[in-house]
C-alpha cells in the first residue's frame, strides 16, 4: 500500500523546519517506511529532488491504551489457533480488504471480552502476551509461538513449576512442566540436542500440535 501526500512550504537559506499530519487510518498493522522528497516547485521535468530521505515505522496494534506486540495483522489471526475455532479464523481471513479483516478481528475478541465493553479487553492483552513470550524464550529455527513449548504455555500460561534436565548423562535433554492447579504435567524432550524441544507426555495428536 502506498499514501501519498504533497505541501507547498517556503524555504528559507539554512535549517528549515517542517510539521505535517499523516493519517494512518488507511494503514493496516505492519511496517512500513516513510519516504521524504524536497524538489522545486516549478520543477516540472521532475528532475532528481533536491533531498530525500527514508525511515521506516511500524503501525501496532493498540488496546485500550494497551499497547500489544501486533505488529502483523494477518499473523495475528494465524496466532488465534490456540483459541479461536477454524471457522472464527476463517471468516476473518475471508474479509474482503484489510479494514474488514481488522474489523472481524477486533469483533471476534469483543465477542470473547471478559467484561463486554471493557476499553481493555484483558483476554487479548493477556493471549498476546503469552504469545509474546513464547517468541522470545522458545523460538528457534522456527517462531517461539509455533513450538510444542509454546503451544502449551499460551493454552496454559506460567507452569507452577519446571524440573530442566539439559545435561543428564544417561539421556537427551528434557523439561517436565508441572500445573499444580489443574493437575496437568507436560514432559518436553529435544530430540535433537538444538533446542528443539517436542511434546513427550501427553501424547499429543498431530492434529492437534498446530504445528507446521
Amino acid at each position: 500500500m502506498v499514501v501519498e501526500k504533497s505541501e507547498q512550504q517556503p524555504v528559507k537559506q539554512g535549517l528549515n523546519t517542517f510539521i505535517t499530519r499523516i493519517s494512518t487510518q488507511a494503514l493496516s498493522v505492519g511496517s512500513y517506511d516513510l519516504e521524504l522528497m524536497i524538489t522545486l516547485l516549478k520543477d516540472t521535468a521532475k528532475a532528481t529532488p533536491l533531498a530525500k530521505a527514508t525511515r521506516p515505522f511500524i503501525v501496532e496494534w493498540l488496546s485500550g491504551g494497551t499497547p500489544l506486540s501486533i505488529t502483523d495483522l494477518d499473523e495475528a489471526v494465524e496466532q488465534l489457533r490456540y483459541f479461536a475455532k477454524t471457522s472464527d479464523i476463517d471468516f476473518i481471513k475471508e474479509a474482503k480488504d484489510d479494514k474488514d479483516r481488522r474489523r472481524r478481528f477486533e469483533e471476534f475478541w469483543e465477542k470473547n471480552n471478559p467484561v463486554p465493553g471493557a476499553p481493555v479487553n484483558r483476554a487479548m492483552v493477556e493471549y498476546y502476551t503469552r504469545i509474546a513470550y513464547a517468541n522470545e524464550h522458545f523460538g528457534h529455527y522456527i517462531a517461539g509461538w509455533r513450538t510444542d513449548r509454546g503451544m502449551v504455555y499460551i493454552i496454559y500460561g506460567a507452569p507452577s513449576a519446571v524440573d530442566r534436565h539439559p545435561l543428564d548423562v544417561e539421556s537427551k535433554p528434557y523439561e517436565i512442566w508441572e500445573y499444580y492447579d489443574i493437575t496437568r504435567r507436560f514432559i518436553f524432550t529435544d530430540e535433537s540436542g538444538f533446542g528443539d524441544y517436542r511434546l513427550l507426555y501427553p501424547i499429543w495428536d498431530d492434529r492437534n500440535r498446530m504445528r507446521n
